[in-house]
C-alpha cells in the first residue's frame, strides 16, 4: 500500500504542480501520509481513505474552489479501487 500511496501522491503532486493557479509550491507533502509515531494501523487503506477525506480532499477544495470539478476529480483519482 506504501507504493501505491506514493503513486497516488505523486500523480497528484503532478497535476497540482501542472495548474496553472497552482504550480510546485502548492504540491501535497509527505506529513499528510505520515502515521503520528504512536498510531497503529490495521486497515491501510481505510487508514488513507480517511485522509483523503479529512484532510487531502478539502484542501484540494481550497485549491479549486473556482473549479470544484477539478477537486472532485483529483479526490476521486486519489481513491480509486481502494475497497
Amino acid at each position: 500500500m506504501l507504493v501505491e500511496i506514493e503513486a497516488r501522491i505523486g500523480s497528484l503532486n503532478a497535476d497540482i504542480s501542472a495548474a496553472i493557479s497552482l504550480g510546485p509550491q502548492f504540491r501535497i507533502g509527505h506529513s499528510y501520509v505520515t502515521p503520528d509515531i504512536d498510531e497503529t494501523i490495521r486497515d491501510s487503506r481505510a487508514w488513507f481513505r480517511a485522509k483523503v477525506e479529512t484532510e487531502i480532499g478539502p484542501l484540494l477544495d481550497e485549491y479549486w474552489y473556482d473549479a470544484p470539478e477539478t477537486a472532485k476529480a483529483a479526490r476521486a483519482k486519489l481513491l480509486a479501487r481502494l475497497v
